[in-house]
């Protein structure tokens, strides 16, 4: 297949050109029909700039719908193999496209997941601040997240005082800092912006009661089993 002789506009300075230098030859997959895969073969032009302060001297024309700038995939199958990626990620992802006659291995399709633009949340009003373990004992991250929906916001690469503030002065707009009871994160948020009003989550409200409660009656417990029955009671069952 070849390409026709329409002008086509340079990515780098949006100049339109149709002087040809050469041609390139491409070879791009597309999604399977009738259970077999499909190999597209295109010869596309390669045009020179013709203005000269581009920092492109030629440039390489794309075909609508066809082909994409360093893809060797049909924008069709893109979406395909995008889809299964951000639902699948890896191993299951290629799994899932090898019954759809698209052979990628896992990393592949990491790659492909990596490469789709995360839409920007926006800073929410009422912001949730907490860390986990990437490693336990050895890495921690820190997450932010909107307390009111709890979709993720963003995530840290730890969760020192330094980073949650830095990324707190980064994008400001929060006026409630939902956080647990660690000191280093209260102190975070007040050197990022000491009117933001910082309440505790739930969890850290109910932890020490909870642990309080569950040391309380396991003392209890134990007395009541130490205490010796009275004559002709036997005990049955566990407490």
């Amino acid at each position: 297949m070849a390409g026709g002789d329409v002008p086509r506009a340079c990515p780098g300075c949006g100049q339109v050109s149709d002087r040809v230098h050469s041609r390139n030859a491409r070879h791009v997959a597309d999604k399977a029909v009738g259970g077999r895969p499909v190999l597209i073969d295109l010869s596309v032009r390669r045009l020179y700039c013709e203005w000269p302060d581009c920092p492109k001297a030629t440039l390489v024309e794309q075909v609508e719908e066809l082909t994409e700038r360093y893809q060797r995939r049909t924008p069709a199958l893109r979406r395909i193999v995008t889809a299964a990626a951000v639902a699948l990620a890896g191993s299951a992802g290629a799994r899932l496209l090898s019954f759809l006659h698209c052979t990628l291995s896992w990393a592949t399709v990491l790659n492909c997941l990596m490469r789709v633009p995360v839409a920007d949340r926006g800073v929410p009003q009422v912001i949730g601040i907490d860390g986990f373990a990437l490693r336990r004992g050895h890495h921690y991250a820190g997450m932010m997240t909107d307390a009111g929906t709890g979709k993720r916001t963003e995530v840290l690469r730890d969760r020192k005082n330094a980073t949650v503030t830095a990324w707190l002065r980064e994008h400001p707009g929060s006026r409630v800092a939902c956080r647990d009871g660690a000191a280093g994160f209260a102190q975070a948020v007040t050197d990022a912006d000491p009117t933001i009003v910082q309440v505790a989550d739930r969890r850290s409200c109910a932890s020490p009661y909870r642990f309080r409660t569950s040391s309380t009656l396991s003392a209890t417990c134990s007395a009541w089993m130490s205490r010796p029955l009275p004559l002709g009671c036997a005990y049955q069952g566990s407490l």
